[in-house]
């Protein structure tokens, strides 16, 4: 999944929020908890998300579900 020279998706909170149809806050709080999907800070105040964790992210969701 993750090779040399391939570069990821990123999406904003607000796209992601969107794509997952959940609130920015949700995501934010998420961040907050440590049980949200992998994020970067691009900067003291950018946050992106990279494509691959967030689909690593959902997988394990998905597991853990009963």
């Amino acid at each position: 999944m993750n090779q040399p020279g391939n570069v990821p998706p990123l999406f904003t909170p607000e796209e992601l929020a969107a794509q997952l149809g959940v609130d920015i806050e949700t995501l934010r709080a998420l961040r907050e908890k440590g049980t949200g999907p992998a994020y970067i800070k691009i900067g003291p105040r950018i946050v992106r998300y990279l494509g691959w964790d967030v689909g690593e992210w959902l997988a394990e969701s998905a597991e853990n579900e009963p």
